[in-house]
Formats: structure tokens, sequence, C-alpha cells
């Protein structure tokens, strides 16, 4: 069994950040290494956009006066102001299983709730998720609560989004230390000042942070710390050579 490498990295710019997870997602293809997971800042709050999503969606006139950067991610879902978070990404071999992506996510979900739990916030992973709806659903990451996602008493504190390729997968996500993501309504195309309103007041109620449930600030070395040892715990449980697969127990 091959351990899972640790790296904690320092605060960089989303491109850079970006670019080093579909470098390690490619190289992983490549057979360069079996299981990696990192941890990392951004240098300055910086939008991100799934790999498919429409950029028309941001108000660029907006950013440029902020000066907040966007950039796009090698994975899928949807919009996220990376400010006050603790970013986490984990490339491992896969097998040719079409369950290989949720059974990632299970275990990466199982390994953050861990870690939040060690510094005290009341983490769990929720099995089920919401059902779709109408937007404004797909517009921000943390509007909706998906299968396996960490949740603090019903509320959204993870965002996560992967890339499956033929031999490796990616996954990489928020873990929220503060508010600031709220932000991310003012720089959004939206139809009124109304909507936007709205918008902020669903990410109020649906997301919630380290911050807001700890009353305090957290130490980012202790977070770093409890969620690398949470995750080399979770994951030591299951086979990670030659290929991540679906019959190790937990």
């Amino acid at each position: 069994m091959t351990a899972l490498a640790v790296r904690q990295d320092v605060a960089a710019s989303g491109s850079s950040l970006m670019a080093e997870d579909e470098l390690l997602l490619n190289q992983c293809e490549r057979g360069e290494f079996d299981s990696l997971v990192r941890f990392y800042e951004w240098d300055i709050p910086t939008i991100s956009l799934g790999f498919h999503q429409d950029a028309e969606q941001l108000d660029f006139s907006r950013m440029n006066v902020a000066h907040v950067p966007w950039v796009r991610r090698p994975t899928g879902g949807a919009a996220v102001l990376h400010s006050e978070e603790l970013t986490y990404a984990i490339v491992m071999a896969n097998g040719a299983g079409p369950r290989d992506a949720a059974r990632v996510q299970e275990l990466v979900s199982k390994a953050i709730a861990g870690g939040l739990r060690a510094v005290g916030v009341a983490a769990e992973v929720d099995e089920r998720g919401e059902p779709l709806s109408a937007l404004p659903n797909r517009t921000s990451c943390f509007i909706r609560t998906s299968r396996w996602e960490v949740t603090v008493n019903g509320r959204k504190i993870v965002g996560s989004a992967q890339r499956k390729l033929s031999r490796a997968i990616l996954q990489h996500g928020s873990i929220l230390i503060g508010d600031d993501h709220l932000r991310i309504t003012e720089f959004l195309r939206m139809n009124s000042q109304h909507d936007r309103d709205l918008l902020r007041t669903r990410l109020e109620k649906k997301a919630t942070s380290i911050t807001r449930e700890l009353g305090r600030s957290v130490d980012i070395a202790m977070l770093r710390e409890a969620m690398a040892q949470s995750f080399v715990s979770t994951f030591a449980r299951v086979s990670l050579a030659p290929a991540f697969t679906l019959s190790g127990s937990e």
C-alpha cells in the first residue's frame, strides 16, 4: 500500500495554483506517482469558474474596480470567490469504475470532516444532498449541498469539484475559514440589485465557515496540520496502489 503523500504549499496566484493542480493530474495520469494531497491559500481574493462555466456570468467592470481577478479551474462546478479559505487538492490513480468519482468524494469529505472536528467544528458528511432546482443553484458553488459534501448544522462549509482522466482523478475545493466568499454576489451579472441581495441572503443561509461556527478565528497552521493528519488516516484504510479501487474497507 502506498501512503498518501502530503504537501503544504504557500499562497500563490490563482493561475499558478490551477496550473499546478492540472500538472499534478497529468503527472499522475502518466504514472509518475500514485497519490498526493496538497493544501494551499490564494494570495489575493480570486474568482474561479468551473471548466464549462460561461464567463459571461461575471461582471468584469465590477471585478476590475475591486481588483479581483478570475481563473478557470481544470474541474467542473460553479463559481467560487477564493478568500478566507484553506484549499485542498488531492490527486490519485483511479480504476475504470464509474463509481470512482463518488467514492473519492465520499472519502475526501470524511477526511475533511475529521479535520474540522479536530479544530472544534461539529462537521458531518451529508450522504444524500439536496435535489437540483432552478437558477441560481449553479451560479455559486455554495448555494446548494450535493451528495457527500461537508456540512455543519445543515450548512455547507466546503465546496469541491472534480476532474477524471482515464487513469487519474483530481478533486480540489474550498474549506471556508471566513465569510468573504459571500462577496461573489458583487461580481456576478444580475438583473437587479434586488436579485443580488436575494442571492447573498440565500448564500448566508446555505453556507457557513469555521469562524462563524467557532465564534473566533482559527490558527491556519493548526488547521493545515489537522487536515493533513485526517487525510492520511482516512486514506490509510483504503488501497491506493497501483490504482484507487472500491474494494478496500474503511
